[in-house]
């Protein structure tokens, strides 16, 4: 690749991971053409040399967002007998999690703007939600022996995205912190499907950066 074509190459890159970042911050339509392109230093009309139109940038910044979700998804719970349920939990309901936007979990982050925009965008979360699915139903079968994974894989997520969700709604307080705390401590005490889930607290966890 000649050096033009090669920086071409890697300014196009740069366009999509900062939009994806921004997008997960402050939403698809929370920041402009003209803002995106200046915080890189690059001009307003530069843009269509990557891209066609806008639509063209969020299809692109999307796919790579909840790429970069289901990669951390995949490293923090291990695979087989070394998966780390807990430790997976324990970090999506972290403070830390809640307040790294940028860096964290991409469905959480723009479910929302899903919702409301067209069958492309649409698509591309259902194949997401379901290689999430798939990718935790087998920890699931796996380290705990149940033949229900998928099920119960459903409920843990719709837990994780929503909690993740409404404590981020209501800003840092103390509700956030109570919505974390509570919903870490009754998926870790008892897993989805278990008899005994709701009926007790749980210790609390801590969390790190980077999502899924």
């Amino acid at each position: 690749m000649g050096h033009s074509k090669a920086s071409k190459a890697n300014t196009h890159a740069r366009l999509v991971e900062t939009a994806a970042a921004r997008f997960k911050e402050r939403g698809v339509d929370g920041i402009s053409l003209a803002d995106l392109m200046k915080e890189l230093q690059l001009t307003h009309g530069g843009f269509y040399k990557h891209f066609e139109s806008r639509d063209e940038l969020v299809t692109e910044a999307l796919e790579l967002a909840l790429a970069q979700s289901e990669q951390a998804m995949r490293q923090r719970l291990g695979q087989g007998d070394a998966a780390d349920l807990a430790g997976f939990v324990d970090f999506y309901l972290g403070e830390a999690h809640r307040d790294s936007r940028a860096d964290g979990c991409a469905v959480a982050a723009l479910a929302g703007d899903a919702a409301r925009k067209g069958t492309r965008v649409q698509a591309q979360f259902r194949g997401q939600i379901e290689r999430n699915l798939k990718l935790l139903s087998k920890v699931l079968e796996t380290s705990k022996g149940h033949d229900d994974g998928r099920a119960r894989a459903v409920q843990l997520l719709s837990e994780l995205y929503g909690a993740l969700t409404m404590a981020r709604a209501v800003g840092e307080s103390p509700l956030s912190r109570e919505i974390l705390k509570t919903v870490r401590e009754r998926i870790l005490k008892a897993p989805p499907g278990s008899k005994a889930r709701g009926q007790r607290g749980g210790k609390q966890g801590t969390s790190e950066q980077k999502g899924t």
